[in-house]
């Protein structure tokens, strides 16, 4: 709640960095693949140098506050989920709204891109998961079997599979080519 990301050695676990500039909560945090651009979601997208602390880029066009934010594999675009139920694909370079993804029915808490970087997955507040054409912006499946909101949602490292966990407790397993669940994991309380 102090508004600010901090940058922390692993092996000293010394401060490095302090990112300000922020108002309201951090939600979610994200880096390039390339190490160089840390992305923040807050009220806005911020982009900032890992180097050197500065900030490149604000991106506008969010209302309400943005709950998710990934890249895709490339480093070229920033995905980003929030309040407003849509998904977005920025360029990170200059800011812009490349795509508007719509089809959620409340705010989308998670999103990421597949390892091939063709697709998007958004998990929703709505119960469901949705895998979206990074190209042309339609939806090619919606995953249902969550009772409770999806909060996080993730590819297995070939990109066959996709994981969520929602506020049901649950960790669901799904195929991405069929929509199919193949495993409910149970456990949390």
């Amino acid at each position: 709640y102090d508004e600010t990301v901090k940058l922390w050695n692993i092996k000293t676990g010394k401060l490095v960095r302090t990112f300000t500039g922020y108002i309201g909560s951090i939600y979610s945090l994200t880096t390039t693949p390339d190490g160089k651009y840390i992305i923040s979601g807050s009220k806005t997208i911020k982009v900032w140098d890992a180097e050197t602390g500065d900030l490149v880029r604000t991106f506008i066009g969010y209302t309400g506050s943005v709950y998710s934010v990934a890249t895709t594999p490339d480093g070229k675009n920033v995905i980003s989920g929030g309040y407003d139920n849509r998904v977005r694909l920025w360029d990170i370079d200059t800011g812009e709204i490349v795509k508007t993804f719509i089809g959620h029915n409340n705010t989308v808490h998670s999103v990421t891109a597949t390892p091939n970087g063709k697709n998007i997955i958004s998990g929703s507040y709505d119960n469901t998961i949705k895998l979206w054409d990074i190209n042309t912006g339609e939806l090619v499946r919606n995953f249902k079997g969550h009772k409770g909101s999806v909060y996080s949602v993730i590819t297995t490292a070939n990109g066959k599979n996709i994981i969520s966990g929602s506020y049901d407790n649950t960790v669901n397993l799904w195929d991405i080519k069929t929509g199919k669940l193949v495993r409910n994991f149970k456990g949390h309380n």
